[in-house]
């Protein structure tokens, strides 16, 4: 497969901003009330006084890690595990001593921080607005070699991810997200700026058409971004840089802001985007419930011959009941699109051994895979340690703690343990319901005091 994988954002998350658009805070909290086509909607966020409100950087980690979960197979429990490495990356970030520390504090800051959504938050499937109130990650843990708590090169970090922001991606109500020109901005205020224009783009109730211009008071916005003053000649100085880059960079066609006092308001022009596609694939991807917006981008990134051929071995696979689809059609079909590896044409059952549904409509294909070896042998030990952990965390995700990712990691690295024969011996026992037996011998390998 050539291109780069889709990458998405989660359109309540995008559209209300939870996230202030600027690169250092000091407050801790906001409460912004705002009418949306004619409903009163009231965003609120309290944080501890030691992180401060989310802000900056705290974007880039956000939307990585609702990638993450989307690239685990959306896990119905919302837990992910990752190393710090692989993290890093995602956030487009060095992976140097000083990110390390810049990510735990947004992982700690986005844990400890509450919200509350009176009336705004979409719960798409039902065509519904609901309330919610949560953190963003709801439950966190990681390694580390001492006593701080400090991230280096061999931390792992666990956890939860909002049972809000889980049943909203799994529900599908999601759009495109450019990542990588996101995190090709220059500062975090503009990355940020950035990522709420795309949400806002897009009307809540049809999120398949983004907008081509869009007109908004100054003071209101300013309030979407969280700004932290309501003085309109700040507030114009602070959007000034990201307004321009965003315009050098294409993104933007023009700015325009007119009026006087707090009746100015702001005019945007994007620059179209539009990936043409013909009626018959259209068609074919709506059949599956996939939303236009998705599947032009999947065809921008990845070509109409590899959709083709990818929603064919979909079809195969449910025909033969090799994949069982307990959620949506959609959801599988990209998950399928994004990981063509993991879903490899299943050779006759043998014995006991038949594929297995996983929780909350992902299938778990537990004949051992063709070709394994062959999908390993190109990667470098810690790619494979990598794509082993997400592996394993999708089938074991109740069962392996941050010290047992750690220290499977570094064996994987160190060539202690052969991740084919590591993966094979998983599967095979997820396929036996014996998934205690596999990680009790698992963690004597690896030393793990009882």
């Amino acid at each position: 497969m050539s291109g780069k994988l889709s990458r998405f954002d989660e359109l309540n998350l995008s559209r209300l901003n939870l996230i202030s658009a600027v690169d250092q805070a000091d407050t801790t909290e906001w409460d912004v009330t705002f009418e949306s086509q004619g409903r009163i909607v009231r965003v609120q966020c309290e944080a501890l006084p030691k992180y401060a409100i989310p802000h900056g950087l705290d974007s880039d980690v956000t939307a990585a890690l609702i990638n993450l979960f989307i690239e685990e197979g959306e896990p119905e429990d919302g837990r992910f595990a990752v190393s710090a490495t692989k993290l890093l990356k995602l956030c487009g970030w060095h992976n140097t001593g000083k990110y390390h520390s810049s990510l735990r504090l947004c992982l700690e800051r986005l844990h400890t921080t509450s919200y509350s959504v009176s009336g705004g938050w979409r719960d798409h499937p039902k065509g519904r607005w609901t309330h919610a109130k949560f953190h963003f990650i709801e439950s966190l843990d990681f390694s580390s070699s001492d006593m701080s708590g400090a991230f280096d090169e061999r931390t792992v970090i666990s956890g939860r991810l909002a049972d809000a922001i889980v049943a909203s991606i799994r529900g599908g109500y999601v759009k495109p997200l450019d990542a990588e020109f996101m995190l090709s901005l220059s500062r975090p205020r503009t990355r940020a700026l950035y990522r709420i224009l795309d949400g806002a783009r897009f009307d809540p109730d049809n999120p398949d058409v983004p907008l081509e211009q869009m007109e908004v008071n100054l003071i209101a916005w300013a309030e979407q971004c969280k700004l932290p003053s309501s003085i309109p000649g700040n507030i114009r100085r602070a959007l000034t840089s990201p307004h321009e880059e965003l315009i050098k960079r294409g993104y933007l066609r023009a700015v325009t802001i007119t009026g006087r006092g707090r009746a100015q308001t702001i005019r945007y022009e994007f620059v179209r985007e539009f990936t043409p596609m013909d009626p018959v694939l259209a068609r074919r991807f709506r059949s599956y419930g996939v939303a236009d917006g998705v599947a032009r981008k999947l065809v921008r990134d990845l070509g109409r011959p590899f959709l083709i051929e990818s929603m064919d071995r979909f079809d195969d696979l449910v025909r033969r009941g090799v994949l069982n689809v307990k959620k949506t059609p959609a959801a599988a079909l990209i998950h399928l699109v994004n990981h063509p590896d993991e879903y490899p044409y299943p050779t006759a059952p043998q014995g006991n051994q038949r594929p297995a549904n996983a929780t909350g409509g992902r299938t778990e294909v537990l004949i051992p895979m063709p070709g394994i070896e062959q999908e390993f042998d190109q990667l470098s030990l810690e790619q494979a340690a990598e794509k082993a952990i997400g592996r394993l965390n999708f089938h074991f995700r109740n069962s392996l703690d941050a010290w047992d990712l750690d220290h499977l990691r570094a064996a994987i690295i160190a060539g202690r343990i052969d991740v084919v024969s590591l993966l094979n011996d998983g599967m095979a026992a997820v396929a036996r319901s014996a998934k205690g037996d596999f990680v009790a011998q698992l963690r004597v390998q690896l030393g793990k005091p009882q």
